[in-house]
């Protein structure tokens, strides 16, 4: 039987969820390239009531199902350890852990705040009101997320040092080849990607060498997602 990945569903075919391309990246990591992808949306989680949880993304194998990216990651390595490795070793699991909460770092609030606007376009249109009401709760007025934001990439982009300075002894954080560490951070310039217009990233940027060489992995498989950066 072939695997079923649940991701969060958009606008016409947008899928941007920084933490399902995780997912979707680690499987094509493993080789595991037949597998099926259904949207899920804000307004209708019952695509997913069978794992009794409402967040995406979710992995079905066979008779088996996992939620949460992290969960993923770690189920496809050691359901699938014959296939080349997400982390490598023990170690490598560890560090990639700690690769996942800097990136929320990252993430949350600073990224959020400056792409705040361009998610909710994309979010699908039946699903707008539900979005905004949730949001503004958290953050505020969508509207005072429209204004000029290039302030705001510009102190965003002193937060990448420490990937920067990787990337610049480096092509991958996995080294000389990608591993899942390098697909936790991905998540989030492809949502970017996806979504905004906006230039985060200088072209002299080592990071930006890194985003492209992982949009040219497997074929071009997520440079090939629907998006709106140039």
């Amino acid at each position: 039987m072939a695997i079923t990945l649940y991701e969060l569903g958009g606008d016409q075919d947008y899928r941007y969820c920084p933490f399902c391309w995780r997912s979707l990246m680690a499987l094509r990591h493993k080789g595991l390239h037949d597998f099926k992808r259904v949207p899920v949306y804000y307004r209708d989680r019952s695509p997913i009531a069978f794992s009794g949880q409402d967040r995406v993304p979710v992995l079905v194998d066979g008779d088996r199902w996992v939620n949460d990216s992290w969960d993923i990651a770690c189920y496809l390595e050691d359901t699938y350890p014959d296939r080349a490795p997400l982390f490598g070793t023990d170690s490598g699991r560890s560090q990639a852990r700690f690769i996942s909460a800097w990136t929320l770092e990252l993430q949350r609030p600073a990224l959020t705040a400056i792409l705040m606007w361009d998610a909710f376009e994309h979010v699908d249109p039946a699903d707008r009101a539900w979005w905004r009401a949730d949001r503004e709760k958290r953050f505020g007025k969508l509207e005072s997320y429209r204004g000029d934001r290039q302030d705001k990439v510009v102190a965003w982009r002193k937060l990448l040092e420490p990937l920067r300075v990787t990337l610049g002894e480096q092509a991958f954080l996995g080294g000389e080849s990608p591993a899942y560490a390098d697909y936790i951070v991905f998540g989030s310039f492809q949502w970017a990607r996806c979504i905004s217009r906006l230039e985060l990233l200088e072209t002299s940027d080592p990071v930006y060498a890194w985003r492209e060489r992982l949009l040219d992995l497997f074929d071009g498989f997520a440079r090939s997602a629907p998006h709106v950066a140039t």
